[in-house]
């Protein structure tokens, strides 16, 4: 019951402002536009976090931190509502019942945990909504604000970081040259690499003049793991086609490497579906319904034959598609938002769907192909992505916060 505990205050403590009624007015300790923080606000969530406070006191310190992060929920949620962005029942419902399904229980059973400790199942359950609003808000920003180019991704591929923690196996044949009395192992080495073509060539060059361990097996390595090989060869071999590379330097001299085959540990053959689409996003100024008429006058546009990556180039605001035409390239069942995923699915390839609203926005989209691939290249790229997203997203989300605190009337009262 205890992580139990722990996990029913992790979602209190972040979104306790929003879900609890003061007790009383007694004293309103910021405004943040038209939304009030109360005194008892404060002491609810202190409440919460009261065991992890060194002594359990609420120092003036300990009461700064905990105003300062409802100010900037608040902000967060306030942004929300301009935006239009709401959470569905069914949302709400899922995540709960997800919840439960960790702690092996089930709706009525968490209820009644609930109750043991103490906790209104309504409250919870409003708690858990916007903990998912604040995810959606945070992950729109982040969406829209960091655009990850193809080059970034390849560096980070070949980045020493990327490259040890590859899980990738390979079966390698190896020539090591060292510096002798008559030549140096530069010298040596192009001359062994002017004579291979094949890799009976390799294995022949290994037994005659390799200093290598394995020189009389033609340099077999075996199947080693990637990351466990020395630097300087996975750059090599991750950055080259192959299957011949080299000549490598060393401290030990110099090496050529064949590569005989290679085990990628998330190789899977994957149904990917090829599409692009316009985005429209509700604002300060347009509306949720306003924008669904916008995204319908372009959709009768399209129906007409106006060409679809132009008019994405000029209408569509998800800046990561948008100057591509809104193309997408290939994504796999589970990239995109289930919305977006179900409205792809139904659409014959060549066609255009019908507007459609997910929790970006409104969108349409046009199919262009569906194919089975081999996925395990792309999930080294999705990973590498996701990496670099997650170095920039909290410095983006502190300026995107820095904003909203710019923009808004925030009155933080004297304590009483």
């Amino acid at each position: 019951m205890n992580k139990f505990f722990t996990l029913i205050c992790s979602s209190l403590v972040m979104v306790s402002s929003f879900s609890f009624a003061a007790t009383k007015i007694d004293g309103i300790s910021a405004i943040i536009d038209s939304k009030a923080i109360l005194e008892s606000d404060i002491r609810t969530r202190f409440s919460i976090i009261k065991d992890r406070v060194p002594g359990g006191i609420m120092s003036d310190n300990v009461r700064r931190q905990i105003l300062t992060q409802m100010i900037n929920e608040t902000l967060q949620v306030n942004y929300a509502d301009r935006l239009g962005i709401r959470i569905s029942d069914q949302e709400t419902n899922k995540a709960v019942l997800n919840v439960a399904a960790k702690m092996k229980l089930d709706l009525t059973g968490l209820k009644k945990a609930l109750g043991h400790q103490g906790i209104d199942y309504s409250i919870y359950r409003t708690q858990i909504k916007n903990e998912i609003l604040l995810g959606k808000v945070k992950s729109q920003v982040v969406r829209q604000r960091i655009i990850i180019s193809e080059q970034e991704v390849n560096d980070f591929l070949n980045s020493d970081e990327a490259l040890t923690k590859n899980n990738d196996q390979v079966h390698l044949r190896h020539i090591l040259v060292r510096d002798n009395e008559n030549a140096t192992s530069l010298e040596q080495v192009n001359s062994i690499k002017d004579k291979i073509q094949t890799e009976q060539d390799f294995i022949n060059q290994a037994i005659s003049y390799s200093s290598g361990q394995f020189a009389l097996e033609g340099g077999d390595l075996g199947w080693r793991p990637l990351n466990q090989l020395p630097l300087s060869f996975i750059k090599s071999i991750s950055s080259n086609k192959g299957p011949f590379f080299g000549p490598i330097e060393s401290s030990a001299g110099q090496h050529l490497l064949w590569l005989i085959d290679k085990k990628t540990s998330k190789n899977a053959q994957q149904e990917q579906t090829k599409s692009r689409h316009i985005l429209l996003s509700a604002n300060e100024i347009r509306n949720q319904t306003q924008t669904k008429e916008a995204l319908e006058n372009i959709y009768q546009r399209l129906l007409k034959g106006e060409d679809f990556a132009t008019l994405a180039k000029e209408f569509s605001e998800d800046k990561g598609s948008a100057l591509k035409g809104g193309d997408l390239d290939w994504t796999a069942q589970g990239t995109m938002v289930p919305e977006f995923e179900a409205v792809m699915k139904e659409t014959q390839v060549g066609n255009i769907s019908k507007p459609f609203r997910s929790q970006y926005g409104w969108h349409v989209l046009k199919v262009e192909g569906r194919r089975s691939q081999d996925i395990g290249d792309k999930i080294k790229q999705a990973n590498a992505k996701k990496t670099l997203v997650a170095r920039k997203q909290d410095l983006v989300l502190s300026q995107w916060l820095d904003e909203l605190k710019s923009k808004a009337f925030i009155d933080i009262k004297t304590q009483p």
